[in-house]
């Protein structure tokens, strides 16, 4: 090595040692503090509107002010001396009211909801007629609505982003920052640093549907841009027989009819991850423990000239969507599959009965909810002969928004009821919202094994008397006689074991059973998502749809693989039982999906204006974050703009001074001529 080089070779050595080694942070991102943002309010749009918020591209910023009353609220929007604001908020004043006033107001940038000490009455953002221009007309009367505290929050289109916070951590750490720079002196609190909040939620879909979709298919020689995909994901099935006989299974069965037993499997809020445990988790627990008791108790070696599907609906809380796919596919003869070459066709006419499973909270009475001209007395006796304890009551010609709206419009003589836990209007005061949890279901994990007797009062046992008023029921439906064996009730252990798993944790026993991967001790969201990310939850659904209503085909090996290959059957090694998980079986299960995508989006040329579809998208969006930071006092941003501007320009006068005297600063220097000697 030259020598002359080693100090520059080791001086290069150390600047790159640096820059590997140290984590550089740009000045201003040294000005914020990150707190939590799980849950933020995003924009969704129909064929009309657009809904929901969103924040400026940069992020919306104001200054904090922590209110505990209407007072505090009231106190910035007529006499805020410091703009824009971002008011922190209990969910109770979260009211339409309050939030058109903020919305009028140019005092506000954002919103940040917390929870506040005690929970609410009632919050629920949904409308008072859900799903009004996909339900049947009449169902929902002005004297006599289904949802009586909504307040439709959820369909306003909202110009200013708005958070819900659950950290208590968060909303302690933004009140003491309150409390610490602006809680006194607010008449001069332009005069000083103030606590401020940014919001950054910007969406990037606006208008509607139709001009978001063909904004996003417009072809461009740049990257593409997309602005919104439409919400959808899949629903499951299975049936509890066979669709198909033979030596080698693939015979179709076309000769029996079909009885639906549905629930749907999507909850949706204002605000991202909803739990949504009065509905949809009651109804959804209600099926998956119908559909295992039932199995257990019908003989599997007899022709019966009906069978049970099993549906799970997911996106009916935007104008039925899941329903809405499934019975296009129903008409035009593509279900369970397109291909006719195993599987049976099945179609809207093989129905004879429709049984809906809703929101089913711990309640003295279960109602069946049906219209008159229906021919369904026979069966509703059927319920009543199998309630056991339970008080049941019947409402005739009422009809709550329920995925069976979708089945009447196409078939109005369905035998069809929806059974649900109110008569009237919803006993839920938390629907379609983020309080609607396991707090307020009043649930409570018993962790049972399989010899455990509960003789609580709780939301366990009460589902637990549906399944089995259900169950027997339809054992009686297709058998033709009552159920006389051991298995007197529906699987408690299983029940509460699914509550635990969509309420509390994912990587529950039963998720365990169906599938040997290890999930996070979260629940999972129940919102429905777009089609391009397909949602976890409906897979695990599915599976343990599949579990309950498989046939076991020996012992779990690597050969238990779909042979013969069948849009329907399935094979699955699943563990024995909840008490048995490491002991595996290879189970044969009639389970698929169907696409939950509204035909709308698959129509060519759907007229958008016609509104017999959904229509909902989501708009894509990029970071969602909350950040504190001191945002300098009016004076101080005044005099770093004179400073700045002051420092511009008189680096435009140097340089101008610099450049026109350049022949002189910069004259080259003549070279000295050596004297000659004569």
């Amino acid at each position: 090595m030259d020598f002359t080089l080693k100090p520059v070779f080791l001086l290069t050595i150390v600047l790159l040692y640096v820059a590997i080694n140290v984590n550089a942070v740009r000045t201003k991102d040294k000005m914020y503090e990150n707190i939590d943002a799980s849950k933020a309010c995003f924009r969704r749009l129909n064929a009309t509107h657009q809904i929901g918020c969103t924040s400026k591209r940069g992020g919306s910023t104001g200054v904090i002010h922590y209110c505990r009353s209407q007072s505090d609220l009231d106190f910035i929007l007529k006499n805020g001396t410091a703009p824009p604001y971002v008011p922190v908020i209990p969910t109770n004043l979260f009211t339409t009211s309050n939030v058109n006033r903020l919305k009028q107001s140019s005092k506000i940038s954002g919103v940040l909801l917390y929870a506040g000490d005690e929970n609410p009455d009632y919050f629920t953002h949904e409308q008072q007629c859900p799903n009004p221009e996909s339900s049947l007309k009449g169902t929902c009367k002005a004297s006599n609505v289904w949802n009586p505290h909504g307040t439709g929050l959820l369909y306003q289109d909202i110009p200013f982003p708005v958070f819900f916070v659950e950290s208590e951590e968060t909303i302690k750490f933004a009140k003491e920052c309150f409390d610490k720079y602006n809680n006194h002196s607010f008449s001069t609190q332009r005069d000083r640093s103030l606590c401020s909040l940014q919001l950054t939620s910007f969406m990037y879909a606006a208008t509607n549907s139709s001009t978001c979709i063909r904004r996003s298919n417009m072809i461009t020689n740049l990257n593409p841009v997309k602005f919104c995909d439409p919400l959808g994901d899949n629903n499951a099935w299975a049936s509890l027989f066979p669709l198909v006989r033979g030596p080698n299974l693939t015979e179709p069965i076309r000769d029996v009819g079909y009885i639906v037993v549905a629930a749907r499997m999507d909850a949706t809020s204002m605000f991202d991850k909803t739990e949504g445990a009065i509905s949809p988790v009651t109804g959804l627990v209600a099926l998956l423990a119908t559909a295992k008791y039932l199995k257990t108790i019908l003989p599997t070696d007899e022709n019966f000239t009906k069978n049970v599907l099993f549906v799970v609906f997911n996106g009916e809380t935007y104008d039925y969507i899941g329903s809405q796919r499934f019975v296009y596919e129903l008409l035009k003869g593509n279900f369970p599959t397109k291909s006719k070459e195993f599987l049976p066709e099945i179609r809207m006419d093989d129905i004879d009965l429709f049984i809906e499973l809703s929101q089913l909270n711990k309640t003295e009475t279960v109602v069946a909810h049906y219209l008159s001209g229906t021919k369904l007395k026979d069966f509703l006796l059927k319920l009543r002969t199998n309630k056991g304890d339970l008080s049941f009551d019947e409402a005739e010609d009422s009809l709550p928004p329920a995925s069976v709206h979708t089945f009447l419009k196409n078939r109005t003589n369905l035998p069809s009821l929806v059974l649900a836990d109110h008569r009237g209007p919803f006993l839920n005061p938390f629907y379609n919202s983020v309080y609607d949890n396991a707090s307020n279901l009043h649930y409570k994990y018993l962790n049972l094994t399989k010899d455990d007797i509960s003789q609580s009062d709780n939301i366990q046992t009460h589902v637990q008397k549906v399944a089995t008023m259900l169950a027997k029921s339809l054992y009686l439906e297709i058998t033709a006689k009552s159920y006389q064996g051991p298995e007197d009730v529906a699987d408690l252990q299983f029940i509460d074991e699914l509550f635990h798993c969509y309420l509390e944790n994912a990587n529950c026993r039963v998720h365990q059973a169906i599938q040997k991967l290890e999930l996070n001790t979260q629940p999972i969201s129940l919102y429905i998502g777009v089609e391009v990310a397909p949602n976890f939850i409906t897979t695990l659904i599915g599976l343990t749809l599949g579990w309950v209503t498989g046939d076991v085909t020996g012992p779990g090996n690597r050969n238990c693989t779909n042979e013969p290959k069948n849009y329907a059957l399935r094979y699955y090694n699943m563990s024995r039982s909840l008490d048995d998980l490491n002991t595996t079986m290879c189970y044969r299960i009639t389970m698929n999906f169907t696409e939950a995508v509204s035909p709308a989006f698959i129509i060519d040329g759907y007229d958008w204006s016609s509104g017999q579809y959904s229509t909902w998208t989501e708009s894509i969006w990029g970071d969602i974050k909350l950040r504190v930071f001191l945002k300098p006092s009016a004076a101080h941003e005044n005099m770093t703009i004179a400073v700045g501007s002051m420092v511009f320009i008189l680096a435009l006068l140097l340089v101008y001074f610099v450049k026109s005297r350049a022949h002189i600063l910069f004259a080259p220097q003549l070279p000295t001529l050596a004297p000659t000697s004569c």
